[in-house]
């Protein structure tokens, strides 16, 4: 059963990957992130624990970092964080409790899936999507709303792309692909249930808003996954792509108040 919220507080929602670590662009990276006056952020390729912290710091907010076998995963909270489990996997996969403002304690995950944007990628990702569904089907089971948001390296099947916005590696992909970018992980997270919740408030197939890259932004691999949630739940969802966020980091962030 799809549910509201069980109060009127809301929750702003940010998940951003930083790129890299984002080593130097520490404070660049916070004012962007203040700008969306984010209650809860999740922050992707959080590589670098210096830089996490002193974006915390500038927030004002508590954090827990997850390193995966390659890349961190970091969610930065107002609320506080109850519980956390680093799931590990290829890259990085943080599953965390919060308990906001009205009482309701959320679980939310923070995912980064392999980069590459050939199907035999594609298949790579499939294998993990598989593996992050299975440890979230608990909560499916029970009906129990919860997030999950990250940088999936995938595009959604109602996307409309236009490679020649892209950057020239995901061009020669999208040839050898015969004319097409993969996406079937995004699929399969909502064939589970899972609210696409910036695709709930746009229309991807008239007007494509992408996160990356910030200098050619010609898809959206970026996403705020809402589970047990209806749409009227979603208030908000953006992607912010002002002059200092094209150059804090390679991906753009995106935001949902829900």
């Amino acid at each position: 059963m799809l549910l509201e919220r069980s109060h009127n507080g809301r929750m702003r929602i940010v998940s951003y990957n930083i790129y890299n670590g984002g080593e130097g662009r520490a404070d660049p990276l916070a004012e962007v992130i203040l700008a969306q006056r984010p209650d809860v952020v999740a922050l992707v390729e959080a590589d670098d624990p210096a830089t996490t912290q002193r974006i915390a710091r500038r927030l004002k907010m508590d954090f827990i970092e997850a390193p995966g076998r390659k890349h961190t995963s970091a969610l930065l909270s107002r609320f506080p964080i109850s519980e956390t489990i680093n799931h590990g996997l290829n890259q990085s996969f943080l599953e965390a409790m919060v308990l906001d403002d009205g009482g309701v304690e959320w679980p939310i995950g923070v995912l980064h899936l392999p980069a590459g944007a050939t199907e035999a990628d594609e298949t790579v990702r499939l294998s993990e999507i598989a593996v992050v569904l299975k440890i979230l089907q608990a909560y499916r089971d029970g009906g129990r709303p919860h997030l999950l948001c990250g940088d999936f390296n995938s595009n959604a099947p109602y996307q409309r792309i236009e490679p020649q916005r892209c950057k020239i590696k995901t061009r020669q992909a999208w040839l050898k692909n015969g004319s097409n970018l993969p996406r079937r992980v995004i699929q399969t997270v909502v064939a589970a249930g899972y609210l696409d919740t910036y695709h709930s408030l746009h229309d991807e197939q008239s007007q494509m808003v992408g996160t990356f890259d910030t200098q050619n932004p010609g898809q959206r691999v970026d996403y705020i996954f809402a589970f047990g949630l209806s749409k009227t739940a979603v208030k908000s969802a953006w992607i912010e792509q002002d002059r200092l966020a094209k150059y804090a980091s390679d991906h753009f962030p995106i935001g949902a108040e829900i």
